[in-house]
């Protein structure tokens, strides 16, 4: 098989022919025809993920599945599946036992056995979801990591019938996070410091658009205020700022890695009951929930496609900030 591969970081990826991957126990084969790019993926070609080289990235995944594994029961020859990042548990430890194998501390992920940056991809069956019936590869790629990400986030800041959700940091993550909050029926505001977004974030379906400006708290505050803010900025100075924009007893859900010390006025979280939450990938009924709503048409990714053959150009469009929203490789059929 063909794939691009990191051999040195901060390097380009190389293209090699690599043996055809044969499927483990409880494995499947993957036969890729998409896959999503993430700023997670530049986290991993800088060398901040620990990952050993050489490695084959590209964690959102899609495609046909072509072998099984022995002992794999629910998934067929044909079905088409992606694959989410943590794939499998030890199935042992008190995590595992008490159902949240994905928060497993042995869990096994692409970084294990392999990426979908390549023609035919390796994965445990146990992190495979089937793609519903009209959804395409490119569509499905990016919610896997991206839309999948959002989607808990919006779940554990658990908006009430009547509040309002705010999003934080309109790029990749969250142009999806905007729509999912608008599908599932939430009062929802875009807060952006880019004037020319509004008309896009408008027909992404925001109810309104802030404009910042230095401080997007203030502006929060001026328009009333927000329960929830899903915020998926890497400024730990916007996040410090848009706290303050909760109204009392306001959840603030941060998916981005600050870029340096976090400090939240400790009087505001106090006083009004306000919390500061973390969330990433969590329960799998909200990447079920996610791929419905996609392929009911209430959340289309906006991406950016290449080819295979250009993924090293996507990844520094990707780095340069170029990339309107998520970029997405298509592999050949």
């Amino acid at each position: 098989m063909r794939a691009a591969v990191l051999t040195e970081f901060n390097h380009d990826w190389q293209f090699q022919t690599l043996p055809d991957p044969r499927p483990a126990p409880g494995q499947v084969v993957i036969r890729i025809r998409a896959s999503g790019m993430c700023g997670t993926d530049l986290h991993a070609h800088h060398g901040h993920l620990g990952a050993r080289l050489p490695i084959v990235l590209g964690h959102e995944p899609a495609g046909e599945i072509v072998e099984l594994g022995a002992g794999v029961l629910d998934l067929e020859v044909g079905d088409r599946v992606g694959v989410f990042w943590n794939q499998k548990g030890c199935g042992r430890c008190a995590t595992c036992q008490s159902g949240r194998p994905g928060h497993c501390p042995a869990a096994q992920s692409w970084m294990n056995i392999g990426g979908a940056n390549s023609e035919l991809m390796l994965a445990w069956a146990s992190g495979c979801a089937l793609i519903p019936d009209g959804l395409s590869f490119e569509a499905a790629a990016p919610l896997f990591c991206g839309g999948y990400t959002v989607m808990s986030g919006l779940r554990n800041g658990d908006p009430k019938p009547g509040e309002r959700v705010a999003v934080l940091g309109l790029g990749g993550l969250g142009h999806l996070a905007l729509q999912l909050s608008k599908a599932v029926g939430v009062e929802t505001f875009a807060v952006t410091g880019q004037a020319d977004k509004k008309p896009e974030l408008l027909g992404f379906g925001a109810d309104e658009v802030l404009l910042a400006g230095d401080n997007a708290g203030a502006a929060l505050k001026a328009a009333g205020g927000a329960d929830v803010i899903l915020s998926t900025t890497n400024s730990a100075k916007q996040i410090a700022a848009a706290f303050a924009g909760l109204r009392p007893g306001g959840r603030y859900v941060n998916m981005g890695v600050p870029d340096g010390p976090l400090v939240i006025d400790p009087q505001i979280l106090m006083w009004g009951q306000r919390q500061l939450r973390g969330s990433s990938q969590d329960e799998r009924s909200d990447l079920y929930e996610t791929l419905t709503l996609a392929a009911a048409g209430k959340v289309k990714p906006k991406i950016e496609l290449y080819p295979l053959a250009k993924a090293n150009e996507a990844r520094e469009r990707l780095l340069a900030g170029k990339v309107r929203y998520r970029a997405v490789l298509q592999h050949q059929a």
